[in-house]
């Protein structure tokens, strides 16, 4: 059985945040995967994600041309918890992308048709951990608070050397599976804990360095994915033993991407399209299916957007499984 094979048989079996396939796609807490109450002391969680996000946005060729997205992530996250208040993760994504490019009237009097390109591979992998500082148990009234912080670095493992199906050419740098830059995060997690209701917060900023490349003919030469800033909001409500609805609001800015332009001084400019503002409302359900093993799924979706240029992102499809090692 091949890699991409693999690939598509876990999809299926599985049901079927901080995702590059445009600058402002990914609204959330990167390592929520890890989970965001206190571990426990000497414990291991493995979570695997399935994510589908879609989205597209205005040609930079100036002729009116669409160029669109169409992801799906493989995300494995394994945490390792050598104290009650540490959790130590590692992501590894796998990634397939569906570009399409779209000529516009003009573009096709030019010569220039429709094209697309299928990569597929690892991703960026995250290495990350999260540290409850302060915490709070009432064991009378069954509350507990924490407070925590994450921090972490995105690798650039992902390929930037694919190419169209149908020219040949190099694809688009945001349809390229990696970055070819480091991205850093920094972030603050409030846990509120009650019978059957959690309650949490979150914040993270993250900056990104300029891709690490010096051959001009890459598709990620002197590109920069834009610094973002991402929060939200999550309640969850346990309405049965095993089953739990949540509901969050989050949001997500991000910088315009730039890129290299020897045309215009100084050399580096914004580039179109990229960076905006977005505010999704995601709903979700969760099932503890074991004690130590459970399902869930959610759903992003953009209720309000103000984003650079013309772009559109659509609704990012998780669904997902946790297994607690102890």
């Amino acid at each position: 059985m091949t890699l991409k094979q693999i690939f598509l048989f876990l999809t299926l079996t599985s049901l079927s945040g901080p995702l590059y396939a445009c600058s402002v796609c990914g609204c959330g807490d990167p390592l929520n995967a890890s989970a965001t109450t206190q571990p426990l002391e000497r414990s291991w969680r493995l979570d695997i994600q399935n994510i589908h996000l879609t989205a597209s946005a205005e040609s930079d060729d100036l002729t009116g041309s669409t160029e669109t997205v169409r992801q799906v992530n493989l995300n494995t996250t394994l945490t390792y918890n050598p104290t009650d208040d540490l959790a130590l993760a590692v992501l590894f994504p796998l990634v397939e992308k569906y570009w399409y490019y779209t000529a516009s009237p003009e573009a096709l009097a030019l010569g220039i048709g429709n094209d697309e390109g299928t990569p597929f591979g690892i991703g960026d992998m995250m290495l990350g951990f999260r540290y409850f500082f302060w915490s709070e148990t009432d064991f009378k009234t069954k509350q507990h608070q924490a407070l925590a912080v994450s921090a972490g670095v995105y690798l650039p493992t992902g390929g930037t050397n694919f190419t169209s199906l149908i020219t040949g050419n190099n694809l688009d740098t945001h349809a390229q599976l990696g970055t070819g830059a480091f991205a850093f995060y920094l972030g603050l997690l409030y846990n509120h804990v009650w019978d059957d209701f959690s309650l949490n917060m979150s914040g993270t900023a993250v900056h990104r360095t300029t891709a690490y490349t010096n051959d001009p003919n890459s598709p990620v030469y002197n590109y920069s994915f834009g610094s973002s800033f991402t929060g939200g909001i999550t309640g969850q409500l346990k309405i049965a033993d095993p089953l739990a609805v949540s509901l969050a609001v989050e949001g997500r800015y991000a910088y315009a991407d730039t890129e290299l332009n020897p045309l215009v001084e100084p050399g580096i400019v914004d580039t179109p399209g990229t960076g905006g503002t977005v505010l999704d409302l995601t709903p979700g359900v969760s099932w503890n299916v074991t004690g130590t093993s459970s399902l869930y799924a959610k759903v992003q979706i953009p209720v309000y957007t103000s984003l650079i240029g013309t772009q559109e992102v659509d609704p990012t499809y998780t669904v997902g499984t946790s297994f607690l090692i102890q």
